[in-house]
């Protein structure tokens, strides 16, 4: 384990990790220009510094987001957890009930309990995911001669798959520590003795679930959103001419496509958090970890096909404005700060 950390404290990696984080996140935002032909006599930090700042608004855009819905996403994770047992009364019934059940017998801080990953990884993970659908729609757009909003849906569901995927580097280890402190309360320990005991490859305990998940959520998301929100354009257009965005189109194309794509994946979802909360004692995870297979088979023998659509109503009310609330963030930012060239 100690080798492990020595590794991962490795300066020259990280240092590596936050700039490709950066570029990724200034080609999203359109700004990286052009290599010059020849070597500047100077230095020239202008692309780093924008790639650092639109990296910074998805941080803050995704932070705000989560946090925003949190008690829901603990809630939803509770009942996702919860054995049901034939005869048995069950504990949690709705999102409702248990954020009443949690405040009163854990306290109101205890419907924040995972926060602190969540808000850790919340830049890289904004940065990974849209950061990679934008490049990816870039890159697609200009192979096919054509502009990114002129894209067929198959291309936009493509480049929303590779944000998905690029995003589960950063989203399996972030909500495997966040689902045992959601899951187990202070019994967990804080987020760094979870990485401790846990250790690097626990970490990415439920990656395949995870990847699915994502993988098909950002396939379904983005194609929708885009699609939402030009057809709200549309509407109060002047002579064939588009008006220009605002955040109330933000906000509804959000929403929009945020509950049919939560809603197709929630059997992923519910999967991946029965992988990911085995729980951890003194000699780390000490509960045998299923497959996809046998996990899936499990649920079925609780609950049939209902078993796989568990806590749908708190992924669908934390899904859909938490991204909504995140997309309107990052307009008004991008307003208050707007990207270079633009």
């Amino acid at each position: 384990m100690q080798r492990q950390w020595r590794r991962l404290r490795g300066g020259s990696r990280a240092v590596r990790m936050l700039g490709m984080l950066a570029m990724v996140a200034g080609v999203a935002g359109g700004s990286v220009g052009t290599l010059p032909a020849a070597p500047s006599p100077g230095v020239d930090f202008s692309g780093v510094v924008e790639g650092v700042k639109e990296f910074l608004k998805g941080g803050v855009a995704n932070g705000l987001g989560a946090f925003s819905v949190f008690p829901i996403d603990l809630a939803k994770t509770r009942i996702q957890d919860q054995r049901i047992v034939a005869g048995s009364e069950v504990m949690y019934k709705n999102i409702f009930d248990t954020i009443a059940k949690v405040a009163s017998k854990e306290g109101i801080p205890a419907l924040y309990s995972g926060v602190t990953p969540v808000l850790i990884g919340a830049a890289p993970e904004g940065a990974m995911q849209i950061g990679t659908n934008n490049v990816v729609r870039s890159k697609l757009a200009e192979m096919r001669g054509t502009t990114i909003d002129k894209l067929p849906l198959s291309h936009d569901m493509f480049a929303g798959a590779c944000g998905g995927l690029a995003q589960v580097v950063v989203s399996t280890p972030m909500d495997r520590v966040k689902i045992l402190q959601q899951v187990m309360g202070k019994e967990s320990g804080n987020a760094m003795q979870i990485v401790q005991q846990v250790g690097l490859s626990g970490l990415y305990q439920g990656a395949k679930a995870c990847v699915l998940r994502d993988v098909f959520f950002a396939a379904l998301y983005f194609p929708i959103y885009y699609r939402v929100k030009s057809a709200l354009q549309e509407v109060g257009s002047k002579k064939g001419q588009k008006r220009q965005e605002n955040l109330l189109d933000a906000l509804v194309a959000g929403l929009a496509a945020g509950v049919p794509a939560a809603s197709l994946t929630c059997p992923f979802d519910v999967i991946k958090t029965r992988m990911q909360s085995c729980g951890v004692g003194t000699k780390g995870c000490d509960v045998m970890v299923a497959s996809i297979r046998s996990t899936a088979a499990e649920l079925w023998a609780e609950g049939q096909a209902r078993a796989f659509f568990k806590g749908l109503t708190g992924r669908v009310g934390r899904v859909a404005p938490q991204l909504a609330i995140c997309l309107v963030v990052v307009e008004a930012l991008n307003i208050a700060f707007p990207p270079k060239g633009k």
